[in-house]
């Protein structure tokens, strides 16, 4: 192996990503979430939510949409046309 395979080795990102792994897409507001967990589901993503805490305000004030990693493209560019 030369030096510059191992130096692409080394700036790999090791094994591919797990396409059902669930990934972040949004933040939104805790009162619009399950709205919007509801939304994608109805449009057939594997969507869902958990709320978030705010250790500044001591309370839950956002939520996290989570869908798996193979849909998450489809699932931003939904969102993007909501707002």
């Amino acid at each position: 192996m030369g030096v510059l395979q191992r130096f692409y080795a080394m700036l790999s990102r090791g094994e591919p990503a797990d396409p059902d792994e669930l990934v972040e897409v949004a933040l939104v507001r805790i009162a619009s979430g399950p709205m919007t967990v509801a939304r994608l589901c109805s449009e057939g993503f594997h969507a869902v939510g958990n709320e978030t805490f705010n250790i500044v305000t001591n309370v839950c004030s956002d939520y996290r949409i989570l869908v798996p990693r193979r849909e998450a493209d489809g699932a931003s560019a939904l969102l993007q046309s909501f707002a």
